[in-house]
């Protein structure tokens, strides 16, 4: 039985159906943003993180064929009769390039509001710092022998630093995740896309589908598309996960490295990509389970890059891009 599904909600009025909506919703931007790795050429690391929070954003999205926008998001959570209602909102940080590289560790900032007006209690609120980096193709395209080119030692130990700093002081156990941008699993060899297919479905195969998450699974299972059972697109996890690739690279690598750049391969290996995707971050993790850092120091440093409190002390500028995702139940009298 997932762990997960017996743990009661954070948000206890997502229900089946609103999790279907949310998972439409995420799932429809994860494709569109992985398709720009079929464009014939490479895509900056920085023009994806820009496309990604425009997608996110009410307005800027207009900009893109979303197959389902926020708009068809909050009319059908409506019409349904449920009590949720969804807002996203992205603002921008101003700073040069080398200070992204020197002192803020991260591309995106998350910053999610739960606003519960019949049962305040209810209410929270958590912050997330990702880091963003793309694969990048090989000779002859994207395999899975693609390697994450730019991950980078340094920036890496920061990460570890500033998540140790917020997790000991009890904020949270998770405060900061990688974003993995990839191509759609359609982009790999023939042979590659069923080797990671194949991949999921043992994981599935043992699976029970209970619960709200495990009701999105089956009914995902049972429509039967390859883009609702397994998509590549953006991939997230953790800093140990990534410390761990990076460290069997650097002795594969034959260098002096402690950690050294891996490959998609390896990525693959080491998660679920099921429960790794966009849609199941916002959804499950955000949502549902309420990952991030919940220190209001650390939620102003991502949403206004005020330095107080562990952030001073560690000299962190705030992120290029804060997204603001508020979730409401019901409404104010």
């Amino acid at each position: 039985m997932n762990p997960i599904s017996m743990q009661p909600p954070k948000i206890s009025v997502l229900g089946p159906y609103e999790v279907k909506c949310f998972c439409k919703y995420f799932k429809g931007i994860d494709i569109l943003l992985a398709k720009r790795f079929s464009c014939g050429f490479v895509p900056h690391e920085e023009h994806l993180t820009l496309i990604l929070c425009e997608l996110l954003d009410e307005r800027a999205s207009k900009l893109h064929l979303l197959p389902y926008s926020l708009s068809d998001l909050n009319n059908d959570l409506r019409k349904n009769g449920g009590l949720l209602q969804s807002d996203v909102s992205i603002s921008t940080t101003d700073y040069n390039k080398t200070q992204e590289g020197h002192t803020t560790y991260s591309d995106i900032g998350i910053v999610l509001t739960y606003q519960d007006y019949i049962e305040p209690n209810n209410n929270f609120q958590k912050g997330i710092l990702l880091q963003a980096k793309k694969l990048f193709p090989t000779s002859f395209g994207y395999d899975l022998s693609s390697v994450y080119e730019s991950f980078d030692i340094a920036q890496h130990q920061k990460l570890e630093n500033l998540n140790k700093s917020y997790v000991e002081k009890g904020c949270g156990n998770e405060c900061i995740k990688y974003l993995m941008y990839n191509p759609c699993l359609e982009a790999l060899p023939k042979r590659e896309q069923q080797m990671v297919l194949h991949q999921q479905m043992r994981l599935d195969a043992t699976s029970i589908f209970d619960y709200t998450i495990g009701l999105q699974r089956y009914r995902e299972l049972i429509e039967g598309e390859q883009s609702s059972i397994l998509n590549l697109g953006c991939l997230l996890t953790s800093i140990d996960n990534i410390h761990e690739l990076a460290a069997k690279a650097a002795k594969a690598s034959r260098t002096n490295k402690t950690l050294y750049k891996f490959t998609l391969e390896s990525l693959i290996e080491s998660i679920n990509v099921y429960e790794s995707s966009l849609s199941w971050f916002f959804v499950f993790d955000l949502m549902m389970r309420g990952v991030g850092c919940s220190c209001q120091d650390f939620i102003q440093l991502v949403r206004y890059g005020e330095n107080t409190g562990m952030a001073r002390l560690l000299e962190i500028t705030p992120p290029k891009y804060c997204i603001e995702l508020t979730i409401t139940a019901g409404s104010e009298q």
